[in-house]
């Protein structure tokens, strides 16, 4: 779990914590972005989750005012959550609230509290939602993209994204990031018009009126690290160039992976470039007659096997862990490091 002092990671500048389950509001953080002078992207609530089950509307709502003041418009504040149906419910009340509260200083009774600057700013926080505030939901698979992701969408946001980290298997996002597509038989009857899971029918078409405006994806360090197969990434990385959407590569965490081929020069008959050097054969040793592995047989590995520090993540593909900085963050020869701009959100 992320400190307040831990340094940010490379999609953000700055880590936030003004809440926590345990502890509520930590009085001393909340006001932090006012005393910031250069403009940041902030991860809002680094520490837990801002929409965690056990943190009050109330204090949800303070962190909200804090965001959405004018001085704090030059900050980018980025929102990631494992409970998106909170989210979903708090923003759709959120502006009402805004709207009453407005009213309220419209009907104060000294000229003072009407001319104040906060009944100056209330009705256009009212009439808009903020462009600083970025929403987005941690994925893992496709069962918690397809379980998080619409309701995502249909929060009111300037952008939506989702991390994808740490992977733990392929992600399709296809359908969350392309503008349209035929009309499939699950909601063949669907009137024109009718919107489901953020696609608007029009005619033979679906035509995405809410999708992602960005995609975060990468592996997980630490001692319990499992590796990421760099196909994973690629898929996300070719959906998005192929829809338009930024995507930005973090890490590929503990893990190298090598591809696996056919050598008759190694035991087994293939081998890899090992990415701590040298060439090794893709072979694992097994328990003998002893119960141990002295004098055991040898044979080729298969997905799922493990040795020390290898695992065969399939028959073309293993993993080694050399640690973070040697894994590095590239893919395929480059740095992913796209961001969106506010203006492309619906």
């Amino acid at each position: 779990m992320p400190t307040a002092r831990q340094t940010a990671p490379s999609w953000t500048d700055r880590l936030w914590s003004p809440v926590s389950p345990d502890f509520g509001v930590h009085e001393e953080r909340l006001a932090q972005p006012f005393r910031w002078r250069k403009a940041a992207r902030v991860h809002v609530n680094a520490e837990s989750d801002l929409f965690h089950p056990r943190i009050s509307d109330q204090a949800i709502t303070r962190v909200f005012e804090v965001m959405e003041a004018g001085r704090n418009g030059r900050h980018t504040f980025q929102i990631l959550t494992r409970f998106p149906e909170r989210m979903l419910r708090f923003m759709l009340a959120r502006q009402p609230s805004k709207q009453r509260y407005a009213a309220q200083l419209d009907d104060c009774p000294t000229e003072a509290l009407r001319t104040g600057s906060a009944a100056q700013d209330a009705p256009e926080r009212a009439g808009r939602r903020p462009e600083n505030i970025w929403f987005g939901v941690r994925v893992e698979d496709q069962r918690t993209a397809d379980r998080r992701i619409p309701d995502l969408l249909e929060t009111p946001a300037a952008v939506r994204f989702v991390y994808c980290a740490p992977l733990a298997g392929p992600v399709e996002l296809h359908n969350y990031l392309a503008e349209g597509r035929d009309v499939t038989d699950p909601y063949a009857d669907a009137p024109d018009g009718a919107v489901v899971e953020g696609m608007e029918r029009r005619g033979d078409h679906w035509v995405r009126v809410e999708r992602l405006q960005w995609v975060v994806a990468g592996g997980t360090c630490g001692p319990g690290a499992r590796p990421m197969h760099p196909g994973w990434a690629r898929s996300l990385r070719d959906d998005c160039a192929a829809a338009g959407v930024p995507f930005f590569f973090t890490q590929h965490g503990e893990y190298a992976c090598a591809v696996v081929e056919d050598d008759p020069n190694f035991a087994g008959g293939r081998a890899y470039d090992n990415p701590l050097g040298g060439r090794s054969s893709a072979t694992l040793r097994e328990l003998g007659p002893s119960r141990t592995f002295r004098g055991g047989p040898t044979r080729l590995m298969r997905p799922g096997d493990r040795t020390r520090r290898a695992v065969m993540l399939d028959v073309d593909t293993i993993a080694v862990r050399v640690g973070r900085a040697a894994a590095g963050r590239a893919l395929d020869g480059r740095t992913h490091d796209a961001f969106p701009e506010p203006s492309s959100g619906r």
